[in-house]
């Protein structure tokens, strides 16, 4: 008789390929019968905040209840698995219980069961290694396709084996009219489909690959700013609203430091440190990305921050940051009071401090790009383009005096 109960689970980090942010890819490993495999669970962790007599994220890490969590239901889904099959009474292999563990006999062939499961996928990951911001991106994408089908076809679910270029491209062409969609968004809702639809191309089970002859490309998208000019009309603004007047400082606060909003909502003073000549700087991981900021913090920035301390240190800040939809509808009405003609919003300011404060001013571009937080200097690369368009527009200026 075999023994049915000689199974082990556990969890382990595999001490190769590292990602971008230095961590290592977790490993679930199932040994049964003095066989052994090992599952990749898309999770990764660093060496310092894993346990690795416990196999789990060490408790005292920033994402050990999240990460914990997913391997707990992991390893309780292996282990139902497991007794599914045990229970059954037939003998059983290694890789048949893993075929059970990845739902390899119930895969779905249908398209809006693939989506949904690559949703759900990136929903246990929420927090841990992407943003939840980019699981609600996953979540439109689906709803985006179900009301394709439907429209297009009358149909709640599409066969994947159905699937072609031509069916892609009139999607593409829902999205940007029916949906109303910017090319870069719609761009982004195929990847989507194709990152989840992958596996399935590549096993054969989608035969022949419809993303093949399918040429989309992203667009290079300069981003608006604002000029010296236009932040010393906000920073002029007399505001007797308290509420206006604290969205206004927020806004010019990010035009100071490039700080994106989600990571503005979450600045704390821990994130403040002060050099031994009084000055001081902003340390803080991105949420985005996990990239770290390194932000000297200018004087005016500074100010910003001690009128908001009750100490005097700037350290003490205490502010309120309204929702993104909130701030958006404040500062968009602080920049018709003041006179600006673009409409402003939370990102621009991000944008504002990368061209008018930092790269127009003659900061490398080496170090906007660690203020930014960006992993590679590729990404901070378009704002020296918007710079570079910005003094050809200054010197047209001129032109006519020198023929």
């Amino acid at each position: 008789m075999l023994d049915f109960m000689d199974i082990r689970f556990g969890f382990m980090l595999r001490n190769t390929s590292p990602n971008k942010k230095g961590q290592f890819p977790i490993i679930f490993r199932i040994t049964f019968r003095n066989e052994r495999r090992d599952l990749f669970t898309a999770l990764y962790c660093s060496k310092k905040d894993w346990n690795a007599s416990a196999g789990k994220f060490d408790r005292k890490s920033k994402m050990a209840v999240e990460g914990n969590r997913n391997l707990e239901m992991l390893h309780r889904k292996a282990a139902n698995a497991f007794d599914q099959l045990r229970f059954n009474g037939d003998v059983f292999s290694l890789e048949e219980l893993i075929d059970k563990i990845k739902g390899k006999e119930e895969r779905p062939q249908l398209l809006i069961d693939y989506l949904r499961e690559g949703a759900e996928k990136v929903k246990l990951r929420a927090g841990v290694d992407v943003t939840k911001a980019t699981y609600e991106k996953y979540r439109r994408s689906v709803l985006h396709t179900e009301e394709f089908l439907m429209k297009e076809f009358k149909v709640r679910n599409y066969s994947i084996n159905r699937l072609n270029t031509h069916f892609l491209e009139k999607y593409f062409r829902y999205l940007r009219t029916t949906r109303n969609l910017q090319h870069n968004t719609a761009v982004k809702h195929l990847s989507f489909v194709k990152t989840v639809l992958l596996p399935a191309i590549r096993a054969g089970v989608i035969k022949n690959d419809p993303f093949r002859e399918l040429k989309l490309r992203l667009k290079p998208v300069y981003p608006g700013f604002l000029n010296q000019e236009e932040i010393d009309k906000l920073v002029a603004l007399e505001l007797k609203d308290r509420n206006m007047a604290r969205k206004r400082d927020i806004f010019l606060f990010a035009c100071y430091t490039g700080l994106a909003y989600v990571d503005l909502k979450g600045l704390k003073g821990e994130h403040i440190f002060q050099e031994k000549d009084g000055s001081y700087y902003i340390i803080k991981a991105r949420q985005k990305t996990g990239e770290q900021s390194i932000i000297p913090l200018l004087p005016a920035s500074a100010r910003i921050l001690q009128s908001y301390s009750p100490t005097g240190d700037i350290r003490d800040f205490m502010w309120y940051v309204s929702s993104n939809q909130k701030m958006n509808e404040g500062i968009k009405i602080l920049g018709q009071m003041a006179g600006i003609e673009k409409p402003l919003h939370m990102h621009l300011a991000r944008h504002t401090f990368a061209t008018t404060v930092t790269l127009s001013n003659g900061v490398p571009i080496e170090s906007v790009s660690k203020m930014l937080g960006h992993a590679t200097i590729k990404q901070t690369q378009h704002y020296a383009k918007v710079v570079a368009s910005k003094i050809k527009d200054d010197m047209s200026k001129i032109m006519g005096l020198y023929q």
